[in-house]
């Protein structure tokens, strides 16, 4: 790959993965109710989900989606649903010592979660369509891009956790983490938007 195809991934990674969506969202509440060290298995889990879709991608999952798009469609809609579900989970939680019944996203569901994001999906078959070239060096062009999504996803996921975890010495109350829990859950609602509109 060209040094100025590899400064453009680059770039694009960073700005895809860094910049507020589901994801990063869930994990600044995650961090902020249950700490860095609980969340752990949630980054976790969106790493080794979006490493599996982008592998299953690469081996004809974007041609599957461009020939029935109508299984696009159905994940978008699942994706949606999930989404309002756990914006209400964020926004109705408590400090986890008060309501031992909250819990942060398991490795599972957010490995799952990945592959019904529209947002990841999207950025994913963007990535192999605009910076892949011919069939003989597929599998190198594929592995520099993969390097480079895992360390962009890895450093955004942890940075938005880290955030959380840091805010949450200001979430002294019971009302303030009340209220940054609905902010929180607000803005996953509004992250919800341009994937309805797409």
């Amino acid at each position: 790959m060209e040094t100025t195809n590899l400064l453009a991934v680059i770039i694009f990674a960073m700005v895809t993965a860094f910049t507020p969506g589901p994801n990063n969202l869930m994990l600044a509440a995650s961090g902020a109710n249950f700490g860095f060290k609980r969340s752990v298995p949630h980054i976790a889990g969106i790493t080794v989900g979006f490493i599996t879709v982008f592998l299953a991608a690469s081996a004809g999952l974007a041609s599957l989606f461009a020939s029935l798009p109508q299984l696009y469609d159905l994940l978008k809609a699942v994706c949606i649903l999930f989404l309002f579900y756990l914006a209400w989970r964020i926004g109705s939680a408590g400090r986890v010592e008060r309501h031992n019944r909250d819990k942060p996203l398991s490795f599972a569901h957010a490995a799952l979660f990945q592959v019904v994001n529209p947002k990841g999906v999207s950025v994913i078959v963007s990535t192999l369509s605009a910076y892949t070239s011919d069939a003989a060096s597929l599998p190198a062009e594929i592995s520099v891009l993969l390097t480079i999504f895992v360390f962009t996803t890895i450093g955004a996921t942890t940075s938005w956790c880290l955030f959380g975890t840091a805010i949450a010495k200001i979430l002294n109350t019971q009302q303030k983490l009340r209220l940054f829990n609905i902010s929180m859950a607000m803005m996953l609602i509004l992250s919800i938007i341009p994937i309805i509109s797409n």
